[in-house]
């Protein structure tokens, strides 16, 4: 796929008798959409029957000179009959914009159960011996810019106070946090085991992808063990 084809189609479309800009817009949104979101494009928007409007998922760092496009904080104006020839000259002007990279901006691990270490589990941990039950998130930042991340334990249990902490997430990188290992200001355990909860990550700046996973061990000098991972629920 490329711009060339997008352009391409606007025309097909416009032979084929499909005048009106709006009906115009939502056939090639439903035609490109997931193709425009690699690009970091949001939307497009027919503007006029030679003008192409692109929501672009990122700030403008720069001005760029490209005949025929207009570059503004976050969107694109380009005049379709100039950049006819060289439809690649999209591609260069969207190079003068950050990414806010992958995923969305909050999500939500419904399910949380941390069991708590039998007392021979709590022996072999000190002296690391074992890998045992204990739950875990990882976040992936893929934008060009670093963010700050809220996670926020939901407890069901209402005698149980509601917890949270803050954590970076640098561009372009990810983090993994053991949620057992996670302490509150007291140096104690932040999360309390052998109680349902909800987990809610935030990201302040950026977009990023949340998984969590969980991992239980049972029986006899901890036996057997269970290993599950589930994708975090994003409500956008």
């Amino acid at each position: 796929m490329t711009f060339g084809t997008l352009l391409a189609t606007i025309e097909d479309y416009k032979l084929g008798g499909i005048s009106n800009l709006k009906n115009l817009s939502t056939l090639l949104n439903d035609t490109f959409g997931d193709w425009l979101a690699s690009q970091g494009i949001s939307h497009l928007m027919m503007l006029g029957d030679n003008t192409l409007c692109l929501n672009v998922r990122g700030e403008l760092k720069h001005t760029t000179l490209v005949n025929g496009i207009k570059t503004r904080s976050r969107f694109l104006v380009i005049s379709l009959d100039k950049v006819a020839d060289n439809p690649e000259a999209i591609t260069d002007a969207l190079k003068a914009y950050t990414s806010d990279g992958d995923g969305a901006y909050v999500w939500v691990i419904p399910d949380g159960y941390m069991a708590a270490l039998t007392p021979a589990e709590q022996e072999w941990e000190e002296h690391g011996g074992g890998y045992f039950s204990h739950e875990s998130i990882c976040i992936s930042n893929t934008a060009d810019r670093d963010t700050c991340c809220l996670l926020e334990v939901l407890y069901e249990d209402t005698t149980l106070e509601n917890v949270s902490c803050e954590f970076d997430v640098p561009a372009h990188r990810s983090v993994h946090y053991r949620l057992d290992k996670l302490k509150g200001e007291n140096g104690e355990p932040l999360i309390a085991k052998d109680a349902p909860v909800s987990y809610k990550i935030t990201s302040r700046d950026t977009r990023v992808v949340v998984q969590g996973s969980r991992i239980l061990t049972s029986g006899e000098n901890s036996a057997f063990a269970s290993f599950g991972t589930v994708m975090a629920w994003c409500p956008q």
